[in-house]
């Protein structure tokens, strides 16, 4: 996988785990604080009812009954499901149970004026105590059903929920509430959400315990599937946006790269052109300036004398002197044209360059192209840094790299291969470039030509692109070869051009007598 796709990867996953990490917290937070209001009614609830108990218990010590049957504590349960069962004691009627009898005593032992009851026995089971009260000559105890203190539909808590409740006391635990079945209870880290404090009445000693537990069973997975869904919808849409932008800066890059490789195709054809030229205008000139001699006044035209009196001499003449100024004027305009594209590092601005970085850039340019042709490339070695004008050195890598490409794509190789090898000289003077690849390689009777303006072996081919990257190499101060990597022909394991750079301290322009052919790029 491509190293930019890696850090998009990298980067949706931390996006995603740090929006699931936030809406993960943000659901506990909600569900504790729920919890928490839910706790804390329920404790006020059960402190209320506590204390009312002692209200009650406090007024039937404060009544004097009058006959067995007429006690008001007799419709106390009716009034309030909560009492289970009221009994009295007094000097006739003491305690049956023991247990009631120490809490009497204990509440007795209290200040008078700040006696209150005291608990008594506690059944667990169905969630029982007693309150004994001790008074002046007649003290009361109520049976009281905890599950019963707070009516259902005041309690803040669903009786099928989640919650756990507990009353405790001591060693005595009352189940108010008993939460979701243990098989039923998610599993996490944590014993979940916690509540505990103690009931505000000194009688009834208990604390109040809530349990709520919780995992990642209860995140809000539907939440965080849509977040995941619109981090990979949003990363998707930065990425093929970078990807449509990083295609338009490489085609942008590969249009420009193109006019200036045309313009140094064009200038290598008008070097040709004009060296081809300046021969057949030469030759031109110098048979007019023939026959302006043979018709100069006594001067012999072959076997025959040429008449003054001819009407048509002066004519003839004229024609020739116009000639001959005609083709000196084209000359001289092939010879500034040939002297203008003659000097390819006129404007050159030589740049500390790393070669590597070209190379991999170059390869990165032209990506889709090697895609589309099946051609795996490479770039390995690596040399010091190069004092050099770098878009002369992008225009011989790209045609180098281009020219492999185009000798792969007709032959039957199985698995194309472009390599570009960094070496440097042990002189450590120069650096070597070597691109190869595993095709066909050079005909023996052509690697000799290679360089040769309009010289081709494929079909439609100018003949100029390595030519004109020889002439850009020797612009920079280095050279270009061409061999093959095996024997010859068929037997040839492809074809490998050697590109011979100055680094740093040995780069120089090379000096008008020793440049070839092109135009400043």
């Amino acid at each position: 996988m491509p190293r930019g796709s890696l850090a998009w990867l990298a980067a949706a996953t931390l996006l995603v785990l740090l929006g699931a990490t936030a809406i993960v917290r943000w659901d506990i937070a909600t569900r504790r604080e729920a919890f928490a209001v839910d706790a804390r009614i329920a404790h006020r609830l059960l402190s209320q009812r506590a204390a009312q108990l002692d209200a009650v218990l406090a007024m039937l010590a404060l009544v004097t009954p009058a006959t067995d049957n007429e006690e008001p504590a007799a419709r106390l349960s009716a009034l309030w499901p909560a009492v289970m069962t009221v009994q009295r004691s007094d000097v006739q009627h003491p305690w049956s149970d023991p247990a009631l009898a120490a809490a009497e005593a204990q509440s007795r032992a209290l200040p008078a004026s700040q006696r209150h009851a005291v608990l008594a026995a506690v059944d667990p089971g169905p969630a029982h105590y007693w309150l004994v009260l001790a008074g002046s000559t007649t003290s009361w105890a109520v049976r009281v059903d905890a599950r019963r203190l707070v009516p259902a539909d005041e309690w803040p808590l669903s009786e099928a929920g989640p919650v756990r409740a507990l009353l405790r006391a001591g060693t005595h635990t009352l189940v108010l509430q008993p939460g979701a079945p243990q098989a039923e209870q998610p599993t996490g880290l944590t014993p979940g959400f916690t509540f505990a404090k103690a009931l505000a009445t000194p009688s009834q000693p208990f604390e109040l315990h809530l349990q709520r537990a919780t995992g990642p069973a209860q995140w809000p997975w539907g939440l965080l599937l849509a977040w995941t869904v619109a981090c990979a919808a949003a990363i998707a849409a930065l990425l093929a946006l970078q990807r449509a932008r990083d295609t338009q800066r490489r085609n942008a890059e590969l249009v420009r790269m193109a006019q200036v490789s045309r313009l140094n195709t064009l200038g290598e054809l008008a070097a040709g052109m004009a060296h081809e030229l300046n021969q057949p205008l030469a030759a031109v000139l110098a048979s007019t300036q023939a026959a302006q001699r043979l018709l100069q006044p006594g001067e012999q035209a072959g076997a025959r004398e040429v008449g003054e009196d001819d009407p048509d001499l002066p004519a003839a003449r004229q024609a020739l002197d116009l000639a001959a100024a005609q083709a000196r004027r084209a000359s001289d305009v092939l010879t500034r044209l040939r002297r203008l594209v003659q000097d390819p590092t006129k404007g050159a601005v030589p740049q500390d360059l790393d070669l590597h970085a070209l190379c991999v850039q170059m390869l990165r340019l032209l990506g889709p192209e090697l895609q589309r042709r099946g051609i795996s490339a490479s770039v390995s070695g690596d040399v010091p840094v190069l004092r050099t004008d770098p878009v002369m050195l992008e225009q011989i890598v790209q045609n180098l790299v281009t020219n492999a490409m185009q000798a792969l794509e007709d032959a039957p190789t199985p698995s194309p291969t472009i390599s570009l090898v960094l070496q440097p000289m042990p002189d450590q003077a120069q650096a070597l470039l070597l691109v190869r690849d595993n095709g066909p390689g050079f005909a023996p009777e052509h690697l000799g030509r290679v360089f040769e303006p309009f010289f081709s072996t494929r079909a439609g081919g100018l003949g100029l692109g390595l030519p004109l990257c020889e002439t850009l190499a020797q612009a920079l101060g280095g050279s270009l070869q061409a061999r093959n990597l095996g024997a010859s022909g068929a037997d040839a394991e492809g074809a490998e051009l050697v590109l011979s750079l100055p680094l740093t301290g040995a780069a120089r322009v090379a000096p008008a007598a020793q440049r070839s052919e092109g135009i400043d790029p």
